[in-house]
């Protein structure tokens, strides 16, 4: 506690010291304009982009969101469009409920069942502000002393040169035995132009580190439902003293170079008449002079047209001009990435009844699983972006490069009692993409990997998007979007093969292909789509908790909608998703599944404040929804359990007064009805009712 309380004392006196530098002293401070809306706003203007180089030439800006309307919505897992089955507490190992596969061809070093909790350079972001901006967010529970910090900053620290970082910690105890969870993540990331933007530069570090109780679940789901025990903490869990310990950082730089300058240098000659008589030495008619009368001229020719352009009254002076160019060569970009990922499962009394039924014990007195995953990764590529910023409407861009990487996993053999099995891989990839833009209205995207040498050799991954806008700009009807994806996947490290105390195996899939269509309309806040996947040698968790491959073809379908609206006073959130497995024997999904919230704003002590009170209901159908491995970090089919019908519902009420928005939530109110059902995994209960205390607070020079 001592470090972390040392670490946020720097964090606040780097923005003291931010604060107290005058953008009056920064020449590129830019003056804000000065409006008066129409209406009063919600938000002040500070954008952000990922943290890649490209993205800031590509992508317009994302303002942050500083809608109250949004205060409440502080738990990681229910900001996105689905519902996350997890485990009882907030932190621990989760899996969406509509399906996803977002793991792209190559080696894979993600962590799919941690996902949502841990930072990457994907997940960075790099604000846009001149001035100095920060957000400080807590959020506390009462009784079970919950406690959740988050930080950012960001800001220009000198001409060009952009500093932003993040900090988080969690806190939360559990109800339940043996599940409890410490979350802390740290990130930071620069960027640097130079004075004419011919040269880029941005790097990142970021760490994680998650700890976490893994209690099994519970032995009997009765106890719970049935509320014949009040007390949580006495209910019976299949695991006591089981452990995950996870930390995943990296460090990398990306930087690029502009073949060409942004201007470029013409030089003319200037022509002007002039007077014969103020300029001739001697008689028109008497013959040129020599290079003794002009010592500062040696070339004869050049003499001789001076002296010419002097007789017929003309003068010619050589003048440069400076213009920027029109076309350029592209830009060279090369990046390099430092990955490392720790993994590690305690348990010292592995033979308890929860693994009999699956894999024999190596080691019958304790469990210590480490995998170690390091990764060294370069690429160059060519794009044909120059100076300008086009922020999502750029006429033409293509871009092809190669990618490098050296994997290393580490396993701990329990037999010699050491790190001895150790797996060492290569991997080169070619990647290319291309965007048009045509008519103002219709814009073409198309992007591609394949592996050419080493691991995994023959993988691919082809994505293509038309995005038709509809109507005039004065006439705007929406936009319709057709995605289509075609990807070829062997088997990553951890289904090929795996060493543990708890589980073992070495497995020859065959690779796995996925075709994807997509197409969805929007228009202003509504989206509405249907998707379909079509799936051959898929390779799931069966019910052993083990990698396996169904050999033939399957799809899953699905219809959705998302929408915001405001009405009056009245604002109103949701999405909705239907969706149907071909095959339900390798996948289970919820039929369906959604989240809609309601809220209602009222300016109070004469407009000076605003009070926002709010209802968010989370609904999915039963299903028999994945079990969770704590052994392997894996999600697997069972087909015992089902979970589902029960409406979640959270009632929040908000208020902002300036810049800063607290807010108090009552959790999961439906068990006041008395029914306990409310199961979010397989034995796994989602958390009680609880109240929730938080301030949001921006701060901004």
């Amino acid at each position: 506690m001592a470090k972390k309380l040392v670490l946020i004392f720097i964090l606040l006196i780097i923005n003291i010291l931010g604060f107290s530098q005058s953008p009056i002293s920064d020449s590129t401070a830019q003056q804000q304009p000065k409006f008066q809306p129409t209406q009063p706003i919600d938000s002040t203007f500070v954008t952000y982009n990922n943290y890649q180089l490209d993205s800031l030439y590509l992508n317009s800006n994302k303002v942050i969101d500083t809608l109250t309307f949004h205060t409440s919505d502080n738990k990681v897992l229910e900001c996105e469009k689905t519902i996350y089955s997890t485990l009882s507490n907030t932190g621990l190992a989760h899996k969406s409920m509509r399906f996803k596969h977002l793991s792209q061809v190559g080696f894979d070093m993600t962590l799919p069942a941690f996902s949502a909790y841990i930072q990457n350079e994907s997940k960075m972001v790099s604000y846009q502000s001149v001035l100095p901006y920060s957000e400080i967010r807590y959020l506390m529970t009462s009784g079970d002393k919950e406690q959740h910090l988050n930080v950012k900053f960001g800001r220009q620290f000198a001409p060009r040169l952009f500093i932003s970082f993040a900090f988080n910690t969690d806190y939360s105890p559990g109800v339940f035995k043996n599940n409890k969870s410490i979350n802390n993540y740290f990130w930071i990331n620069a960027h640097y132009y130079s004075k004419d933007n011919r040269y880029g530069v941005t790097a990142y570090y970021y760490r994680n580190k998650l700890e976490m109780g893994e209690n099994g679940g519970i032995v009997n789901d009765e106890d719970y439902s049935s509320h014949s025990e009040s007390d949580n903490s006495v209910i019976n869990t299949y695991l006591n003293s089981a452990t995950n310990f996870i930390v995943s950082s990296g460090i990398g730089f990306e930087h690029f170079f502009n073949l060409l300058s942004q201007k470029k240098t013409i030089t003319k000659k200037e022509t002007t008449p002039i007077e014969i008589d103020s300029i001739a030495p001697f008689p028109t008619d008497s013959i040129p002079p020599d290079s003794t009368m002009f010592p500062h001229l040696t070339d004869s020719i050049l003499i001789d047209s001076m002296f010419m352009d002097n007789v017929n009254g003309i003068s010619q002076d050589l003048i440069q001009e400076t213009k920027e160019r029109k076309f350029t060569l592209g830009r060279i970009c090369h990046s390099f990435s430092y990955l490392n990922n720790k993994l590690y499962y305690n348990e010292s009394s592995p033979s308890v009844a929860f693994y009999q039924p699956f894999d024999t014990l190596l080691n019958t007195t304790k469990s210590s699983d480490t995998t170690l995953v390091r990764a060294i990764r370069n690429t160059l590529k060519w794009s044909s972006l120059g100076y300008q910023k086009y922020y999502d409407d750029i006429p033409f861009y293509l871009y092809a490069g190669v990618s490098h990487g050296f994997y290393r996993i580490k396993h701990f053999d329990y037999l010699e009692d050491e790190m001895v099995l150790s797996r060492n891989y290569n991997q080169l990839s070619v990647n290319g993409g291309i965007i048009i833009n045509l008519f103002k209205s219709t814009r073409i995207t198309g992007q591609g990997e394949l592996i050419t040498l080493g691991y995994q050799i023959g993988d691919f991954d082809l994505k293509g998007q038309w995005k038709q806008f509809l109507g005039t700009s004065s006439k705007n009807f929406g936009q319709a979007v057709f995605d289509i994806e075609i990807k070829r996947q062997s088997a990553n490290w951890f289904e090929e093969s795996y060493y543990s105390n708890h589980f073992r195996w070495k497995n020859d899939f065959r690779a796995a292909t996925y075709l994807t269509f997509n197409l969805k309309y929007s228009y202003k806040n509504y989206c509405i789509g249907v998707k379909q996947t079509s799936i051959s040698n898929l390779i799931y968790f069966g019910p052993d908790a083990r990698p396996t491959q169904f050999e033939d073809i399957f799809s899953i379908r699905e219809a959705y909608l998302s929408f915001y609206q405001k009405l009056w006073r009245f604002e109103f959130e949701g999405f909705a998703s239907l969706q149907k497995s071909s095959n339900e024997e390798v996948m289970h999904l919820p039929l369906l599944n959604g989240r809609l919230k309601i809220g209602y704003s009222q300016p109070i002590f004469h407009k000076v404040a605003t009070l926002y009170p709010s209802i968010t209901v989370r609904y999915f159908t039963k299903y028999y929804a994945d079990a969770y491995m704590p052994a392997t970090r894996t999600f697997y089919l069972q087909n015992e359990v089902q979970i589902g019908n029960f409406p979640f519902i959270d009632l929040a009420i908000a208020i902002k007064v300036k810049k800063a928005h607290i807010h108090l939530t009552y959790s999961n109110m439906f068990l006041l009805t008395g029914n306990y059902d409310s199961f979010i995994a397989p034995h796994y209960p989602m958390r009680d009712s609880r109240i929730f205390i938080g301030v949001n607070w921006r701060l901004f020079n």
